[in-house]
């Protein structure tokens, strides 16, 4: 099995992409050669011959290519049985003048085929970085507004009063996807009726995939599926995901309509005849019998310009010929998603609203689609709100959209190209390194505030019903003592540790030191604990602490280090605790790599943890310890692989949430306390999870070969 994909400009790789094929369209094309029978991306995409990828201008077709034409047009060393049909996906409208967010978002698509390929192999990384955007939003209406970054809640709260909104979009990037489910949210929240979402990426022929999933007989998934089975249109579905689940969970009162007719019909446009797609297309009831499929100059030359790159505001440069006979095939897309606009608003009620999306180039200033709804409806104009999106260029580039020059360049003047313009570029995202530095700095903030209020005396009963509930003795608890209300962890590691006296103990992510006492009662005067942890006002509370009991340094103490770069000695450690802190490790391999290292051999660890059980669902603001949290299948393989004998995972008692029998008294806390999450308001909505089914306490244990 062979998964390759050509290097991108100047030849340099993109996260997860193997580089060093040739292709036919030069450097800036990207080719993937893979088996064609059941190819699926990791949405359940499958690939078909014809189908398109695309994104914007650029394309990306599956085309079935053999063997020998493998190796003699694409360059592509193939190791398979003579006469195996593969699948090409190429890149081929790519160009160097194209904005990078463009190109990338089809290195996307073209790795995500290739990761589907990749995994038996194990030849490829998946990508971990996203794409990381900023974005604005510009007031596009005439007079002293024009120009002007505007708020986001003021102005969906005027987008929701129209009756039709029109959001020319960038297809699949971020910053639209996320305005137009908010604008969708805000448009139901201010009608009376229905809100009717007509999408350009579904086509007439696939409406009752809509409705199949929107009432439930179909999941994302499917829809996912049968869409790509169609082939037809293409898009990026899973883009959209959030707005369709959106329209099932309220399909009361949102309905999901497709707008755009088949891609097929343009074809005959260009293939046959403009009178043949005209014919065929009203036979079918996609355009009004009236419609010639006519253009006006204006809308030529904003579409040529789109085409060539030329500023449609220069007027001493004309517009070329070059595409006037395909420009018809733009217009039968626009014709017939004004047709369907038109068929809403003819039988809709008053009180009902349309959301229309499609590309920004079926749209802007009001050629296309609007031009055609208005011409039929001219009343609902003045009721017509429209949001056109826009990258980031030359023209107008994010740090400079106050410039009125700047304005005039990207949107001309006296013109009228929308309402209001979301412009956005992409930005480098942080690396991986640098992601998991940044959790480290969050988790060592929130703890530090925690350690700022620890000598704020807290419920001592309640916290030693906790400790007996999760497995602690009662003379493990008495020598806790009062330092027990500060007890932090998520299970008992010191039943299977069983630490002897005079042995070495670290104990990883110490906190304010309850487990590290009782560690070091275990060790005696022999004995030596040492307590880290990232947070430093936690180990400046535990070293405290640990001298009002008058124990020596010698025998115990803490400092202030990241457990993934542990500043201990080779083979100098018996025993390794842990209590909750390996939750928080953003590279759980890299932690438990240092506690083989650190570990005499034959030494042994007792870490317990909290464990995702699956993972988690996306779009919820999950805290940053469950963010962190790994699935709990995988603990045992990342053990084992950095080299412990012995693993176990012992999840004989792995509820997140019980009951414990406090009085009234017992259950009281300290508001005076800092905590970190447990209640805050931010997390208020997790109260509607079930802790149990989502999550698993944990003990993994294992030794270092001798």
């Amino acid at each position: 099995m062979l998964v390759r994909i050509a290097g991108w400009s100047e030849r340099k790789s993109r996260p997860g992409i193997r580089s060093g094929c040739r292709c036919a369209f030069g450097p800036l094309a990207a080719a993937c050669l893979v088996p064609i029978a059941s190819v699926r991306d990791t949405c359940g995409f499958l690939l078909q011959p014809s189908t398109y990828l695309h994104h914007g201008r650029d394309r990306a077709v599956v085309m079935r290519v053999s063997e020998p034409r493998a190796k003699q047009v694409y360059g592509l060393a193939v190791s398979a049985r003579d006469g195996f049909a593969f699948a090409a996906v190429l890149s081929c409208l790519m160009h160097a003048a194209q904005p990078r967010h463009r190109r990338h978002a089809v290195v996307k698509s073209v790795a995500r085929v290739a990761r589907a390929y990749s995994g038996a192999a194990k030849s490829a990384q998946p990508v971990k970085q996203e794409l990381k955007f900023e974005a604005k939003l510009l007031s596009l209406v005439r007079g002293s507004e024009f120009g002007m970054e505007v708020s986001k809640e003021a102005k969906l709260a005027e987008v929701a009063s129209a009756r039709l909104v029109v959001f020319g979009e960038l297809h699949a990037m971020p910053p639209a996807t996320h305005l137009e489910l908010e604008v969708a949210q805000s448009m139901l929240a201010a009608s009376a009726g229905r809100v009717h979402v007509v999408m350009e990426h579904f086509s007439f022929e696939m409406q009752h995939l809509l409705d199949e999933y929107t009432s439930g007989q179909l999941s994302f998934d499917g829809l996912n599926k049968a869409y790509a089975e169609i082939g037809t249109e293409g898009h990026d579905v899973y883009a959209y995901k959030d707005l369709l689940q959106f329209a099932r969970d309220n399909a009361e009162r949102v309905q999901l309509h497709g707008g755009f007719i088949p891609r097929t019909f343009a074809k005959i446009v260009m293939r046959e005849s403009l009178e043949k797609a005209l014919e065929a297309a009203k036979s079918k009831g996609y355009l009004a019998e009236s419609e010639t499929c006519e253009g006006s100059n204006e809308h030529y030359n904003y579409f040529e310009a789109m085409i060539s790159g030329r500023d449609p505001h220069d007027t001493s440069v004309n517009p070329q010929d070059t595409f006037r006979k395909m420009f018809p095939a733009q217009i039968i897309k626009d014709a017939a998603m004004a047709h369907k606009v038109n068929q809403l608003l003819d039988v809709s009620p008053a009180g009902d609203k349309i959301l229309v999306i499609c590309g920004a180039a079926h749209m802007f200033y009001n050629c296309g689609v609007p031009e055609r709804i208005f011409a039929s409806h001219p009343k609902v104009q003045a009721d017509t709100y429209r949001i056109y999106t826009r990258a980031s260029d030359h023209r107008l580039p994010l740090t400079r959209t106050d410039e009125i020059s700047m304005l005039e360049s990207a949107f001309g003047k006296d013109t009228d190209p929308a309402d209001l313009c979301l412009i956005f570029e992409e930005v480098d995202a942080p690396t991986q390194d640098e992601l998991e530095e940044q959790v480290k700095a969050e988790t060592a903030s929130a703890y530090d505030k925690v350690g700022e209020t620890a000598a704020i005396e807290g419920n001592l009963r309640k916290a030693e019903k906790m400790m007996a509930r999760i497995g602690y003795s009662e003379e493990e608890i008495s020598i806790a003592g009062r330092d027990a209300f500060n007890y932090q962890g998520v299970g008992n590691p010191h039943r299977a540790a069983a630490i002897q006296p005079g042995e070495v103990v670290l104990d990883l992510g110490s906190g304010l030191g309850v487990d590290s006492f009782i560690a070091a009662a275990r060790a005696g005067e022999k004995g030596r604990v040492l307590g880290l942890d990232i947070s430093k006002a936690e180990v400046a509370h535990a070293a405290q602490r640990a001298k009002d009991r008058a124990v020596p340094t010698s025998q115990l103490d803490f400092i202030n280090a990241d457990m993934e770069k542990i500043p201990l000695d080779d083979n100098s450690v018996d025993c390794i605790i842990s209590n909750g802190a390996f939750c928080l490790a953003p590279n759980k391999p890299a932690a438990f790599r240092e506690v083989f290292r650190v570990l005499k051999p034959g030494g042994r660890f007792s870490i317990c943890t909290s464990t995702v059980k699956l993972p988690l669902e996306v779009g919820v603001n999950w805290p940053i310890c469950m963010r962190m949290f790994e699935q709990l299948d995988n603990l045992k393989p990342i053990c084992e692989t950095v080299g412990f004998a012995s693993v176990g995972v012992d999840s004989s008692d792995s509820a997140m949430q019980f009951t414990l029998d406090l009085s009234p008294e017992e259950s009281k806390t300290s508001e005076d306390r800092n905590k970190v999450h447990v209640g805050s308001e931010e997390f208020k909505h997790l109260e509607q999870f079930d802790m149990n089914e989502i999550c698993a306490r944990v003990v993994v244990t294992g030794t270092k070969p001798a």
